[in-house]
């Protein structure tokens, strides 16, 4: 076997663990030395989403409904941080629930973090209504008439009532828009049971592998705008500042973005190993 047979054969025959190794690398070193990158195209969709909360107007309070807990924080959280980083540079006020145990404190703890940095008062500029039981269709039924009878009480054990922004909220007529980050397949009972009755904008932020199911209800404008997974995080903390600067969105965007490219490059290499080799032999 020449040299030339050697290197096809070993072309098409990497051992797997040099492969998950470069892999790995690919992914990690964006994310360690968390590189100041952000897409340069923004979707449409992300665009829509961040022209619908950015237009809500400031009598209104959104909802962010959150599914998410450790096992998809790395695509829901980046989705989170950065929709409650635009509602309180805007001032808009919002309120947040969690239908996730896990996930309940989490959203709290995240959400509590950027209330400090930006200087927002709880239970003025932002409330979380903590943990609610997942029985999402007959809560949506209940809080588009009657909200201080749906969530009675706050993350902390408060009343509803008791707190400035809570008392405020009486139904859907109060909300501008609605949030929801998820994991889950919860779009079309928003959709049936709360967004289009009540006529209130939806944005869905989903982890990247239910994304494309929502495209034909942005096509009927029955998604506002979307959030695909943690590249549309990264997109929108572009459009949110023109210099974001080094973020985790951007650095995982980074880091899916190298690894598919490595994948696709080892894929090519093998399959043209392959043909030159077959193109070989046959002469």
């Amino acid at each position: 076997m020449n040299a030339t047979d050697r290197i096809l054969s070993a072309l098409q025959n990497i051992d797997r663990r040099i492969l998950y190794v470069v892999v790995a690398l690919i992914i990690s070193v964006p994310l360690v030395v968390k590189l100041d990158y952000h897409p340069g195209i923004v979707f449409s969709e992300v665009k829509r989403a961040y022209d619908v909360l950015e237009k809500t107007p400031r009598d209104k309070v959104v909802f962010i409904s959150t599914i998410f807990s450790g096992s998809t924080q790395a695509e829901n959280g980046e989705q989170t941080a950065v929709i409650v980083r635009h509602l309180f540079k805007k001032k808009q006020p919002f309120v947040m629930v969690s239908w996730d145990q896990a996930g309940n404190r989490l959203s709290y703890e995240m959400t509590e973090k950027i209330a400090r940095e930006m200087n927002m008062e709880y239970g003025s500029d932002w409330l979380h209504l903590g943990y609610r039981i997942p029985n999402l269709q007959t809560m949506l039924r209940g809080f588009g008439t009657d909200f201080q009878g749906t969530f009675k009480t706050d993350y902390k054990g408060n009343g509803l009532k008791e707190t400035p922004l809570g008392a405020r909220l009486k139904s859907a007529k109060d909300i501008g828009a609605v949030v929801e980050i998820t994991p889950s397949a919860t779009l079309e009972s928003w959709i049936a049971y709360f967004c289009e009755p009540y006529h209130v904008p939806l944005v869905y932020c989903p982890a990247a592998v239910l994304a494309a199911s929502a495209y034909p209800f942005l096509d009927t404008g029955q998604v506002a705008g979307m959030l695909n997974g943690v590249v549309g995080a990264a997109q929108y903390e572009t459009l949110l500042d023109d210099d974001p600067g080094p973020t985790s969105a951007g650095a995982m965007s980074l880091s899916l973005s190298l690894a598919h490219i490595v994948i696709l490059v080892f894929i090519v290499l093998g399959n043209l190993a392959y043909l030159l080799e077959k193109r070989r032999k046959a002469k």
